[in-house]
């Protein structure tokens, strides 16, 4: 995995797998993973497993694709899961909100929701620009000095970009 650079607390901004197209009559709330969503969640989850720097509490969008994709991040890391129906298609300053709540006992926090506002908030924090859409269950870790409620524009380190298909294409 590399050298992480030493902070005090790190943030993960994670998005939920690829989903199913939904059904007649569904709503994009209910929508679940598809057959690849749940192979990326189990590739995921064993990185997770394996990572240096494993969140301790997830704050999980309660929308069907995001709480399945959190299932799989929340036993990775071996964190407590946080429900928050307030992410479902929250903007980037609404999620970093959410992050600010996380208890100053937490070193490590992730927050699985969705795009674009995952997206807006990874290049938001960081201290240079992410990507320009990150992808179904894309991972970007961010480090950080600050207390969760100082939590602020550009005031975290981009540490690294994960994805499935780089899990796959090293398999």
């Amino acid at each position: 995995m590399g050298l992480i650079p030493q902070h005090h607390r790190h943030v993960w901004i994670i998005r939920h797998g690829k989903s199913t197209e939904g059904m007649l009559g569904q709503t994009d709330y209910d929508r679940l993973l598809n057959g690849r969503g749940e192979k990326d969640g189990l590739s995921m989850q064993i990185w997770y497993s394996q990572h240096p720097q494993p969140a301790q509490w997830v704050w999980i969008s309660t929308a069907a694709r995001a709480k399945r994709s959190a299932s799989y991040v929340v036993k990775g890391f071996n964190a407590t899961g946080i429900d928050d129906p307030n992410l479902y298609l929250a903007n980037a300053h609404e999620l970093m909100s959410c992050l600010q709540t996380t208890p100053s006992e937490i070193l490590n926090v992730a927050i699985v929701a969705h795009n674009p506002g995952l997206t807006h908030l990874a290049n938001i924090l960081s201290n240079r620009h992410v990507t320009d859409n990150l992808v179904t269950f894309g991972s970007v870790l961010l480090g950080t000095d600050l207390d969760w409620i100082n939590l602020a524009p550009n005031c975290a380190e981009f540490i690294q970009l994960q994805t499935p298909a780089k899990i796959h294409s090293t398999a």
